[in-house]
């Protein structure tokens, strides 16, 4: 890489530029959201038999007991092992293959360092029955999120990923939050993945904002494979997911690199996401120029520390910075840590074992 120091944020606003052009019609495809039963041997050819459309133009999915969307079983997950010796075999033939991978910015989109904040909307605090809140992750008084609108990259390639722990049944189970990586692939945490399920599915809506993504009803993808660690603890609580759609021709997608110790206590780092006590879920929310404060070694990867606001529904979140105009991920979106004796923090995976993960999904999922 040509620079292995995180950009100032003068460098980084001389590369903002407005939109160059109309979104790809390609996003808003109707056939994106293309179903069939995963016992059939291809897809419907009238879509409009399988799906229908709200009033507001969002989709919806008739018939969920016999149309199950593209549904895959967890896979067996790849180990460090394997991974790591995949790619020394591809290092051995091709030199260039490395650490780090830098960004693609599509010609296109607006990039912008800072997003346009979007209305903030103050709701109540949800509360337990002995009037304690909720609280699954930290918010370190104050709270220091703004919300955004997901116009321009980077930011359009992180989005809001609904998972179906049973294809079968017509309401998702749980959310998270994931970000383009590759022409096909998406980051997020391990534990958004049902990995003991035999029968799921996974929806990923990028740039998601009020019910639907920004470019259009139909502009998302099913997930068709998955692979990380399952059994993670949080240095290595991270998976990759492929999609269906190559949404990153369209939408391009983060680069990333190894986290250096060096970086540490610099405030260069952006964390993304979809918090469910913000607008819940509905809208995306970010924490801007914190520092990483410590890291630590922690299963197959490396605990990255901070004190960045987050809530559930923020798993799997990418936490970047800009390096000579790409904005390299180092980490994905763990959780909250209560160490007795040190204070609160919250936690991204990262190390080798988050570059040889999306190596290896590159490799595997072009």
């Amino acid at each position: 890489m040509p620079n292995d120091r995180p950009d100032q944020l003068d460098s980084i606003i001389e590369r903002s530029r407005p939109q160059q052009g109309d979104a790809p019609a390609e996003l808003a495809n109707p056939s994106n959201y293309l179903v069939f039963d995963r016992l059939s041997s291809g897809t419907l050819d009238d879509p409009a038999t399988v799906l229908t459309a709200a009033e507001d133009g969002r989709m919806a999915v008739s018939d969920p007991e016999t149309v199950l969307g593209v549904v895959v079983g967890a896979t067996e997950p790849v180990t460090p092992e394997a991974i790591e010796s995949e790619l020394a075999e591809k290092r051995a033939a091709d030199d260039s293959e490395g650490g780090d991978s830098s960004a693609y910015v599509p010609e296109w989109t607006a990039v912008s360092t800072t997003p346009n904040l979007a209305p903030r909307i103050d709701r109540p605090q949800l509360l337990r029955r002995n009037g304690t809140r909720v609280r699954p992750e930290w918010v370190i008084s104050p709270d220091g999120r703004s919300p955004y609108y997901p116009n321009s990259y980077p930011y359009s390639c992180v989005g809001r990923i609904f998972v179906w722990q049973n294809a079968a049944t017509p309401n998702w189970s749980w959310w998270g939050t994931a970000s383009l990586l590759g022409v096909r692939t998406i980051m997020t945490a391990s534990h958004v993945v049902p990995w003991g399920s035999s029968n799921w599915k996974a929806l990923f809506v990028p740039a998601y904002y009020d019910g639907a993504s920004i470019f259009g009803a139909w502009a998302a993808s099913w997930v068709t494979n998955a692979q990380g660690y399952s059994s993670h603890a949080q240095g290595d609580d991270m998976a990759v997911m492929r999609l269906a759609v190559p949404l990153g021709n369209n939408l391009g997608w983060f680069g990333f690199r190894t986290y250096n110790p060096g970086w540490e206590d610099q405030s260069v780092w952006t964390l993304p996401g979809y918090p469910w006590d913000k607008d819940s879920g509905n809208r995306p929310w970010l924490h801007l120029n914190f520092p990483i404060i410590d890291d630590d070694n922690d299963g197959a990867g490396v605990e990255l520390e901070y004190q960045a606001d987050t809530e559930g529904g923020q798993s799997g979140a990418p936490v970047f910075a800009w390096f000579s105009g790409s904005p390299d991920v180092v980490g994905t979106h763990s959780g909250g840590e209560n160490n007795f004796g040190e204070t609160r923090q919250n936690v991204a995976a990262g190390g080798n074992a988050l570059t040889n993960l999306l190596h290896w999904a590159r490799n595997n999922w072009p």
